[in-house]
């Protein structure tokens, strides 16, 4: 037990060690550089995000209560607008300072069309929309099957792109340029790369084409606070299946917000190799708090109450698809279908995630006779955040996964720690329970982004 609390006090030594070698972090993603905002503008503990991130993001990556044409007022109608009876003095003094004020602002706004109007009229971002995130983790595994229980080679490097042009159409993109899990050749470094056309003939309907992963859980795999693990029923796999609902696929959504808290998404996906297409939708209804786009709700200061700091969001989603072993095999074929529901609850600085989905596939296993397997995987997470001056989260997570081949449990407690908005040290501790072995590996991470 000794040797446990010295192996876990040298992790967070060696780690701190690294943040504090690294120096002062100034520069900020590229989302923060367009809208110059802070981090925690739309993310708790980065890169989770919070209710106004959630809406950017739904709002297609365009900043929420934005007006394609700002009205002007002429300093002539300034001028006339303004009456009545007084002071005569005073009210002379009056006019001069509106129309004055008027000329000013006209001279502001001549200024800048001047300086961006070609910019303004292609629709081309003013600023190169690009950052760069990275992650370093040390890993301690004490059944390393090479032997080597303290690895320090897992790492990864991406390049990330985002904004929007003017209030028509965002984009996003997301390259993996190196990382330590890439070991197979046939490995796709391009995450996401899709875009999003807003309000199609003034509607709330928004389009969403590319590659990216399909709107199915309320969460983002790459909005966890984690570094390492994901939630076990986005990310599990059956058999040799290679489907899982955080993996990335070439797809086409369309997806609205109705009535500022009703949230609904439906896409088709388009696999490799295959003539059949693939389809998949979602449903979010979300109580208390700030809706979908962003705006906050009344607080009735005089009568405190818990409804005031209280938010429920619930999801459902359904996929069904179907692959082969190699994307080309017209004879071993599997046909899948996954459902599953989720709940996001959040008091004040208390997050809990539930989330639970069932499946069942075919032939997961691409053989001669088909065997079919059902799924339940279950996961609940909660995070408690700390706050000003400690900008740390502690949070615990239990899993329970069936994927017909057998019961696994994980137990995972972690703790994330941002000194700077775009720089996280995390610590995490995952203790798994599967039919063939128990395995406990400690992990320290640092995440940063510029």
């Amino acid at each position: 037990m000794q040797s446990r609390i010295s192996t876990v006090l040298l992790l967070i030594i060696t780690g701190v060690f690294m943040l504090v070698q690294a120096g002062p972090v100034e520069a900020i993603p590229a989302f923060s550089r367009q809208q110059k905002t802070e981090c925690s503008t739309c993310h708790t503990i980065y890169p989770e995000l919070n209710e106004y991130g959630d809406a950017f993001q739904k709002n297609g990556y365009v900043p929420l209560g934005k007006s394609a044409v700002a009205q002007e007022t002429t300093p002539s109608e300034t001028g006339a607008s303004i009456a009545g009876e007084g002071d005569p003095e005073l009210l002379k003094k009056l006019k001069a300072q509106a129309v004055q004020s008027g000329v000013e602002n006209d001279q502001v706004q001549e200024q800048r069309s001047k300086v961006n109007e070609g910019i303004w009229l292609a629709g081309i971002p003013e600023q190169l929309p690009i950052s760069f995130r990275a992650t370093q983790n040390i890993v301690y595994n004490e059944h390393a099957l090479d032997g080597d229980k303290f690895d320090f080679a897992t790492r990864s490097f991406a390049f990330q792109a985002g904004g929007a042009f003017r209030d028509k159409f965002g984009f996003f993109a997301s390259y993996v340029l190196a990382s330590h899990a890439d070991t197979s050749a046939n490995s796709d470094n391009l995450h996401e790369l899709f875009l999003v056309w807003r309000h199609i003939l003034d509607t709330p309907v928004n389009l969403k084409v590319g590659r990216f992963e399909p709107k199915l859980s309320l969460w983002k795999n790459n909005n966890k606070i984690t570094t390492a693990s994901s939630l076990a029923p986005l990310a599990y796999r059956v058999g040799s299946s290679l489907f899982s609902p955080e993996s990335n696929q070439e797809a086409l959504e369309a997806n609205a917000v109705l009535g500022k808290r009703l949230f609904v998404a439906g896409g088709i996906v388009d696999r490799n190799g295959q003539n059949i297409k693939e389809g998949y939708g979602h449903i979010s209804f979300k109580m208390g708090g700030a809706d979908f786009l962003g705006n906050e709700p009344v607080v009735d200061l005089d009568s405190d109450s818990i409804w005031d700091y209280l938010t429920v969001t619930i999801g459902g989603f359904g996929y069904f698809g179907r692959n082969t072993r190699d994307d080309t095999d017209t004879f071993f074929k599997n046909r899948f279908y996954r459902a599953g529901g989720d709940m996001d609850i959040q008091y004040k600085r208390l997050r809990v995630k539930l989330i639970g989905v069932n499946g069942r596939d075919e032939n997961p296993d691409f053989s001669a006779i088909p065997l079919e397997r059902d799924s339940v995987v279950l996961a609940s997470e909660a995070e408690y955040y700390l706050g000003s001056p400690v900008n740390a989260v502690a949070l615990f997570r239990y899993e329970h996964q069936d994927d017909g081949s057998g019961i696994t449990r994980r137990y995972i407690p972690a703790i994330a720690y941002t000194p700077l908005q775009n720089v996280k040290l995390s610590l995490e501790y995952r203790y798994e329970d599967a039919p063939a072995v128990i395995s406990r590996i400690t992990l320290l991470g640092v995440t940063y982004s510029f």
